[in-house]
């Protein structure tokens, strides 16, 4: 679980370069709405919830271990 969590879901959280389904979500986005969505308009948000993301794996872990 912890390899899933820093490997596939922060990082795409994170940056839309994290994982491909951004990508696909985003293209198809601006070509609907014909508005672009900048690197730093997604870590704006993606940023506040990779913290979240983090201390909530960090508690389920510490909670387990």
């Amino acid at each position: 679980m912890a390899l899933a969590a820093g490997k596939h879901l922060l990082p795409a959280n994170l940056s839309i370069l994290g994982a491909a389904s951004n990508v696909i979500i985003i293209q198809n986005a601006e070509r609907k709405s014909g508005e672009t969505l900048t690197f730093w308009e997604f870590i704006r948000i993606g940023l506040p919830l990779t913290v979240i993301n983090v201390f909530v794996y960090w508690l389920f872990f510490s909670i387990i271990h």
